[in-house]
């Protein structure tokens, strides 16, 4: 995998824990920054896909649906049997 250089300004604390934590790795700071960008685009990614298909779903009319007053209903019953137990 080809990479390239990408200038960004940070924060001066988060550089340090940054570096503390690229120490406690054994990683460069490069290393833990790439692994962080990776995770946060990946599950960015993920959002953004699962927005699209369910919003295709609704447009569809393939969407399960609750109301609103089902979804408190649920609510309350969680609650009081969370508070009862």
């Amino acid at each position: 995998m080809s990479k390239e250089t990408l200038a960004v300004r940070v924060d001066d604390d988060i550089r340090t824990r940054l570096d503390t934590l690229a120490d406690a790795f054994g990683k460069t700071r490069s290393s833990v920054i790439n692994d962080a960008l990776r995770q946060y685009v990946e599950f960015q990614e993920w959002q953004v896909d699962l927005i699209k298909t369910r919003h295709a779903a609704l447009r569809d009319g393939n969407a399960q649906t609750i109301s609103h007053e089902d979804v408190l209903v649920k609510f309350d019953q969680r609650f009081r049997d969370k508070s009862a137990g």
